[in-house]
């Protein structure tokens, strides 16, 4: 095996590393984003709703 294509490939494991613990760390706001759409699910359906009703008059 060239050395070339060792270090070639351990930067591609390397950006890919990088990239994966980006996305990794951002999955708990996305959850915690996510849960708290539908806590407030109600209060946004009243919101769309009365704003809604005002658009039609």
């Amino acid at each position: 095996m060239d050395l070339s294509v060792l270090k070639e490939t351990l930067g591609n494991y390397e950006t890919f590393g990088g990239n994966i613990g980006t996305a990794l760390k951002g999955i708990p706001t996305l959850l915690t984003s996510i849960l708290n759409f539908f806590d407030n699910f109600g209060a946004l359906a009243d919101t769309t709703g009365n704003n809604l009703d005002k658009l039609s008059s």
